[in-house]
């Protein structure tokens, strides 16, 4: 995103945020998911499913993660617009210049504290619908469980992105289609859960329009 460009979509997004609030209150949702219950729990999507899980979760307090970069400062805007809390950094490397690590330590605070967070498992920057073993991590150093979460709508619009960025259309019918939980042991193996987390996600995303 060129300076000039990035400007422009900063400024604009204080009026973005009640557009998007208004089309998250126009979707008609189906078997809506009480996040009230959660202590704790990493709600692991893809990346293209963000705007949707945004939706549903506005005012919830949930804790997610946005890059230091120019589009981590437009996310992180419209996020607390939403109602999320919001840490910057990356759990993809863990390098210190992308705030890795101190993004992976406020997560582990957070989450000790049981608090929920959100995470775009194949973000930020794809490839898309491969789960990177940052969430792993996140859930073997904490002890929180994993729930695996996709998000379908009856109708709306499919970027042409890398991640196939989802944006429902207003008054659809909407529903979050959430997987069995995954716990990560101190002894478990690290890769082992990482791809069991990328099954469940795919094939849940296989039940979409069904």
């Amino acid at each position: 995103m060129t300076g000039l460009k990035f400007r422009l979509v900063l400024t604009l997004t204080p009026a973005l945020v009640p557009l998007v609030r208004i089309l998250g209150r126009s979707i008609r949702w189906r078997k809506r998911y009480d996040f009230t219950r959660d202590r704790g729990k990493i709600y692991a999507l893809w990346h293209g499913h963000a705007l949707g899980l945004a939706l549903f979760g506005m005012d919830r307090g949930i804790y997610t993660m946005a890059s230091r970069f120019a589009d981590g400062e437009i996310a992180t805007r419209i996020l607390k617009g939403l109602g999320f809390e919001v840490v910057r950094g990356s759990t993809e490397e863990g390098r210190a210049e992308k705030g890795g690590r101190t993004g992976i330590l406020k997560l582990m605070d957070v989450l000790r504290k049981g608090k929920n967070v959100a995470i775009t498992v194949d973000g930020p920057k794809g490839p898309p619908f491969k789960v990177k073993k940052g969430v792993i991590f996140l859930a073997q150093k904490t002890g929180a469980p994993i729930v695996p979460a996709v998000v379908r709508f009856r109708s709306f619009l499919e970027l042409r992105s890398w991640d196939r960025f989802l944006i429902p259309y207003p008054f659809t019918e909407g529903e979050v289609i959430v997987g069995d939980e995954i716990r990560v042991s101190p002894e478990d193996d690290p890769e082992e859960r990482r791809s069991e987390l990328e099954r469940t996600l795919i094939f849940l995303s296989s039940l979409e329009g069904r």
